[in-house]
């Protein structure tokens, strides 16, 4: 923030420095200070189609684990996030295993359910719930070996 308490027209070098490693199209917002996504990335069909988070808890029960995914469309790491990891397939096919039921919520459109089931608005996010319960979570943009060795590390 400058002395003003706004944010400065340009980015903070940390911010500057993560825009670069971004290649989803995306631009600076000085009133927020967030990297504002250009561009949205289509999710893959096994968590497009999915059922909604409460559904998605509601079916799984504790027999399986509900890996949720939170972004928002504004967010150019949520972006990133989608293009690298959630469409890899190698990811696709481990969230195919019968363990897994994956499912998306898009926290600007459904605040509601995060505050319900999530307890955090961070973007991007995933958890690991199971029986309705939060047992892990994956904070931030990662790549696609980094969520498949999240996914490995969960318990049965």
């Amino acid at each position: 923030m400058d002395a003003d308490g706004a944010q400065p027209a340009t980015p903070p070098p940390a911010i500057q420095a993560w825009m670069d490693r971004l290649p989803v199209e995306h631009e600076y917002d000085p009133d927020t200070g967030f990297i504002v996504a250009r561009e949205t990335i289509e999710l893959p069909s096994l968590i497009a189609d999915a059922p909604t988070l409460d559904v998605a808890i509601e079916e799984a029960g504790d027999a399986r684990l509900v890996i949720a995914f939170a972004t928002a469309d504004r967010c150019a790491p949520c972006q990133q996030y989608k293009r690298d990891a959630l469409n890899d397939g190698e990811v696709i096919a481990v969230l195919s295993d019968d363990r897994f039921l994956a499912t998306h919520v898009e926290v600007d459109r459904s605040p509601e359910l995060v505050d319900a089931h999530l307890g955090s608005r961070g973007i991007p996010m995933t958890y690991a719930l199971r029986d309705g319960e939060v047992i892990a979570q994956l904070r931030g943009q990662r790549s696609a070996s980094d969520l498949l060795g999240w996914l490995e590390s969960l318990p049965e």
